[in-house]
Parts: C-alpha cells; sequence; structure tokens
C-alpha cells in the first residue's frame, strides 16, 4: 500500500470518529495547532472526554483531556478547574504542576483510556496541604459528534425520511447502494441502542456505527457493488475466524451462541471473566493472538482470520489497524460502551447477532432479558424504598454516585429512590463525588437499603467489616434492618447483566426470598 494510501485512509478514518488529531499534514477541523506544543516524537494528539470521582466535587479535571502518544506511550494532559493542586500521584509516579499561577496542570503516563484511572491530588486549599483520592473514568473521544448522541434528522436518497443518525457519509453509502440497483429491504428497530445502525438491502447488511465508520457485509462469494466509498468497510462472510479484542463484544457474541465464530482472543484465559471464553481457551477452541497494540500478525494470518473486532483503544495505535488491513483482515470498532441507556449496550447483541448469523438468538436472548424487566419498565411501579449506593476510600471518605449516572438510572428503573439525591448539584460533569462520613450519615443513614460497591477497592464480606471502616454505619437503619448489600465483582465485567441488575435491585426492594446474581447479602 502507497504512502498517500495509508495517509489519506488514517484520515478519513479518524474523521469519522470526529477526533482531534495533530497532524499537520491534515486541514480536519478541531486539529491542534501547528504552534502548540507537544511531546517531543509524539505520533498525535486525542481529545477523550472524562468525569472525576471523588474529592468534594468543588474542583474537577476540564472535560475533554488530551492524550499523546509517544514512543508507544500515552500521556494525558490533565487541566484542573482549580490553581490549587500542586502535585499528583499516578502509577505511584509524582508529577509537579506544570502551570504555577494558573489552573493546575499535569501530563501523566497511563496504560490506556478504557479503564478507570486512580490518582491522588495534592491540593494546598485547606490549611495545611492535603492528599485527595480520585478515579478518573474515560468516557470516549470528544468532537462535534460524540458518539452515543443523535446526528439529526434527513431523507435518504430513496425519499425516505431517516428519523435518527443521519450523517452526510451514511447517505454516501446508501446512495451508493442504490446505484448499483439494491433496494433497502428492511431495518432494524433499536429500542435503547442510539450509537450504531443497521439495514438490509436484500442479502447485503449495511451498519454504520458512531465514532467509528461504516461497514457492508456481504453473503459468502458476493462481490462488493464496485461504487461503494472508499472508506467503507467490507465483510464476507463467514466471519468463522474472528479476533476478538473487545470484552465487551465477547460476552455478547457469547451470549447469542456465536463463540464458535471467534478463534482468535485479545485477552488470555485467566484474564477472561466470561465463563465460554474461558473454557473456549480452555479446550483450545479459542487461541490467545495478542493483545490490541501487540497482535501476533503471523498467528492471526494461519488461522485464517476473518475479522477483527476492536474497541476504541486500537486508535491510539494505528500503525496496528493498518497493518491488519494491509495484511487483508477488515477492523471493525465497536463503541458500545458510550451508550447512555443501561440497556442500551445490552442492544448490540442484535449486532453480533447479524454479523456471525444468530439474529434469532441475539433477538431471543434480548428479548428474553426484556421480560425479566417488561414489569418493571412497564408498570414503573415505585417500591418505597430508599437505596443509597457507595464505597469507602481509603482516607475514610464516602464515595457516592450523583443522581442521573448510569448506577442511579438503573436504580430509578428497579423502583427505587436514589439517596443522597440533593446537595451535589454543583455544575461538576463527574459521575461521583466524596462525601465526609458525617454528611453521608445525614442524608442516608434512613435509607432503606445500602449497597457496598466492590467495583473499586475491594469488596467487603460482611456487616462488621462495613462498620470496622466507621462506627457510624451501626447507627444505619439499614444495618439494624439487616439490608446491606455487596455488589459482585463482574457486574461491571459483564454487558449482559444490566438487566438482571435491575431486576436483583427490584427483587430486594420487594423483599424476595431468592438468590440474586450481583448482589450479595451482608450478615
Amino acid at each position: 500500500m502507497s504512502g498517500k494510501r495509508i495517509v489519506k485512509k488514517l484520515a478519513a478514518c479518524l474523521c469519522m470518529l470526529v477526533l482531534a488529531i495533530s497532524v499537520t499534514s491534515c486541514g480536519m477541523q478541531g486539529v491542534t495547532p501547528a504552534n502548540e506544543e507537544k511531546p517531543e516524537g509524539a505520533r498525535g494528539t486525542v481529545l477523550m472526554n472524562l468525569t472525576l470521582e471523588g474529592g468534594t466535587g468543588r474542583a474537577t479535571i476540564i472535560s475533554p483531556a488530551e492524550i499523546t502518544e509517544k514512543d508507544g506511550k500515552l500521556y494525558a494532559k490533565l487541566v484542573w478547574s482549580s490553581k490549587n493542586y500542586d502535585y499528583m500521584i499516578v502509577g505511584g509516579q509524582r508529577y509537579e504542576n506544570e502551570n504555577p499561577g494558573g489552573d493546575s496542570t499535569f501530563t501523566v503516563l497511563i496504560d490506556d483510556t478504557e479503564n478507570p484511572l486512580p490518582i491522588t491530588a495534592d491540593t494546598v486549599a485547606m490549611s495545611v496541604p492535603h492528599e485527595i483520592e480520585y478515579v478518573i473514568n474515560w468516557k470516549g473521544p470528544a468532537g462535534d459528534s460524540v458518539p452515543g448522541t443523535i446526528s439529526g434528522q434527513g431523507t435518504s436518497a430513496d425519499g425516505n425520511s431517516i428519523a435518527a443518525g443521519y450523517t452526510p457519509e451514511r447517505e454516501a453509502v446508501r446512495s451508493a447502494l442504490s446505484a448499483a440497483g439494491l433496494e433497502r429491504t428492511a431495518t432494524y428497530d433499536l429500542k435503547y441502542a442510539k450509537c450504531f445502525q443497521m439495514e438490509k438491502y436484500g442479502d447485503i447488511l449495511y451498519v454504520s456505527i458512531d465514532g467509528s465508520g461504516d461497514y457492508v457485509v456481504l453473503p459468502q462469494d458476493m462481490e462488493a457493488p464496485a461504487v461503494l466509498p472508499e472508506n467503507v468497510t467490507v465483510l464476507n462472510k463467514p466471519l468463522d475466524n474472528t479476533y476478538m479484542v473487545s470484552t465487551s463484544a465477547m460476552d455478547l457474541a457469547c451470549a447469542c451462541g456465536a463463540s464458535g465464530m471467534i478463534r482468535l482472543s485479545g485477552t488470555k484465559a485467566e484474564d477472561w471473566y466470561i465463563d465460554a471464553a474461558k473454557s473456549a481457551m480452555q479446550d483450545g477452541k479459542m487461541i490467545y493472538a495478542g493483545k490490541y497494540r501487540a497482535p501476533d500478525y503471523e498467528l492471526i494470518l494461519e488461522n485464517g482470520c476473518s475479522l477483527a473486532v476492536e474497541n476504541t483503544m486500537i486508535y491510539h495505535e494505528p500503525a496496528v489497524k493498518e497493518k491488519l488491513e494491509e495484511l487483508g483482515i477488515p477492523v471493525l470498532v465497536e463503541t458500545s460502551s458510550y451508550e447512555e441507556h443501561p440497556l442500551g449496550r445490552l442492544e448490540w447483541i442484535k449486532l453480533y447477532g447479524a454479523l456471525f448469523d444468530r439474529e434469532d438468538e441475539a433477538a431471543d436472548f434480548f428479548e428474553g432479558q426484556m421480560k425479566l424487566i417488561s414489569p418493571l419498565l412497564e408498570e414503573k411501579k415505585d417500591t418505597g424504598r430508599s437505596v443509597a449506593f457507595f464505597y469507602v476510600t481509603a482516607n475514610g471518605m464516602i464515595n457516592v454516585r450523583r443522581p442521573g449516572d448510569y448506577i442511579t438510572k438503573m436504580i430509578e428503573m428497579a423502583g427505587c429512590r436514589y439517596v443522597p439525591d440533593t446537595g451535589m448539584d454543583d455544575g461538576s460533569a463527574s459521575s461521583s463525588v466524596n462525601m465526609q462520613m458525617e454528611d453521608f450519615y445525614s442524608a442516608a443513614s434512613s435509607a432503606d437499603i445500602i449497597i457496598y460497591s466492590s467495583t473499586i477497592g475491594g469488596g467487603i464480606s460482611s456487616v462488621k467489616e462495613l462498620t470496622d471502616k466507621n462506627p457510624l454505619f451501626g447507627d444505619f437503619k439499614a444495618v439494624k434492618d439487616s439490608a446491606v448489600y455487596c455488589t459482585e465483582r463482574s457486574l461491571f465485567q459483564e454487558v449482559t447483566g444490566s438487566a438482571e441488575f435491575i431486576r436483583d435491585l427490584n427483587g430486594i426492594a420487594n423483599g424476595e426470598d431468592r438468590e440474586y446474581t450481583y448482589l450479595n447479602k451482608l450478615e
């Protein structure tokens, strides 16, 4: 592949992502100005949305943040909304403020922008310097059209109104298919997912993914229409030797019975929480082919890889994506984690059902999950129970979710009232906030149910462990009423568990005597 074609293809892909890449040869909107200083050896700068957990909520890290790649490593430029932070500790390394007198600024080394990033920041705003623990949650690429939003309305080439997700790029694909003599025969009804669309043109499947690109999926031995735009990725069925790097996609593919289509894994057997994937690797049906930034190209080719399913971390390694495509391996970048509705990510199972010829199984699984909670969604019955969801930080602060957060939405869908529900509307974009124990006691001591989150810092196995963290918990109504629960660590790993978790929440609120999937009652 020529150098000009590589640059052109990479630029088109990144434009579709609406990422701001600092490439001086590219005139894309949102590029970093040429006179702005970048780390020496950097290949580009990406803007990533984030939220911040911890602290009082009065200060936050400005979103989006710049993520720069240098010599194969990722650096995040973190700018605070405060001038009072003199140093930060990230990954055990201390970083000094780069902007004395202005908003505190730090450039720190990070592993990725997929997993939560624990940090410690020292503030001098109090009478004495004080270290505060935070967690950064990455929320996807920034730009004019952030994945998870609806781009607007439009009219397709055949005159039919397209209610949501219209973009010029999508219209170009539809026009090309129409020019090839193909008529749209079906569209997929998506109830909650907003980040992708699917349409059928006879036996051809057209998939458009926000923040990723456009994909045309062909039956076996069918030639692609010659008039397709250059930036469309063509997939040829059967996709039976897939290299699955995205863990959320693996969960959904396995749930619709397509684990047999996945030959290559980007995660080792011991690191899988998904039973079907772990078992397939232990049985030799699925083999490890390297993580996203260091795939084993030779092994991938030897196994006749038909598709690589990546998450958005692949855009930090554009050479890897380009190399896979140069070897004739199409790459699909999935963005399911950007869905705002708690059930949106779950509905992505319909995409994998369509890709792996498991549409009926995918539809059955999704509808089965909906049946679990359909009474809750339809009746919206208030249980009259209040729920506090939290964990205790290492320095004794209480970390709680802000009202409107992903977790609080599921609590409300279960017919419960989330507490605390006041005192945190300070304009911050963070999804959670740290509270003093006294403030949490005042707001949540009368909660009917308290749930301890095991996501960060590990869980607890008894009420005594909770009261050992702070004796004031002993005075909580839920503790006295034996209504204390802890989440399973797998809750935040399994996309397919969203509906079951909502059902679990409703079950404990109604006092159902049964085994729960994601909640353990503490004695």
